[in-house]
């Protein structure tokens, strides 16, 4: 009798244990399946919010208006020699000539007139688009390189010039030949001056 007791709790024991064991292992994958699900709605979620925010600033690169509608104010900006799209925008946002110094980033990335975009002071008006000042800023530097262009062309024209006379002079020094003809020059020039001064003394003595 005992034997058999012994017997049944042991496999009431069991099964509980194995009841337990399926429980555990049902609820397991319940908790994993949800959160399955809610990390699958959070990356939903942040592409549709990336999504949202790329486009939004897509948009607004190329149709983002200006600070002031009709009245503005002038603003004197230096952009320093080394800078970098997201400082260019952050001083741009500092000076109160954008809303968003990522945007600005943006549009300065995707200008046709990044290139010529420079470090210096310029004079910015608040009415102007992110376009509009890059463009304003590349003419200036446009207008510099050419002026500067012309000045080197000048000085360079200058100096061949002058070297080219320079090296005419030493040719004529170097020349002997030059050198006795111009003496010979010089000797003509003295007897005609003599011939002259003895022509006048003898007319004078004949008037007399």
């Amino acid at each position: 009798m005992r034997w058999g007791r012994t017997e049944c709790i042991m496999k009431k024991r069991k099964f509980n244990g194995e009841l337990v064991g399926r429980i555990l292992g049902i609820v397991g994958n319940i908790l994993d399946t949800c959160l399955q699900i809610l990390l699958i709605i959070g990356i939903v979620y942040v592409i549709y919010k990336g999504a949202g925010i790329a486009y939004d600033y897509g948009y607004r690169v190329f149709t983002e208006k200006p600070m002031a509608a009709s009245v503005g104010r002038d603003v004197e900006v230096t952009i320093p020699v080394d800078f970098n799209a997201l400082e260019l925008g952050e001083l741009f946002e500092g000076k109160g000539l954008t809303r968003d110094a990522k945007l600005l980033a943006l549009q300065y990335f995707c200008s046709e007139y990044r290139e010529d975009v420079k470090g210096g002071t310029y004079t910015l008006s608040t009415t102007m688009t992110a376009e509009e000042m890059f463009e304003s800023i590349a003419e200036i530097n446009i207008e510099k390189e050419k002026l500067a262009k012309e000045a080197e062309e000048k000085l360079k024209a200058e100096e061949e010039a002058a070297a080219k006379k320079e090296k005419e002079a030493q040719e004529l020094s170097d020349d002997p030949g030059i050198e006795e003809s111009a003496t010979e020059g010089e000797d003509d020039g003295l007897q005609q001056i003599e011939m002259g001064d003895e022509l006048g003394t003898y007319l004078e003595d004949d008037v007399r």
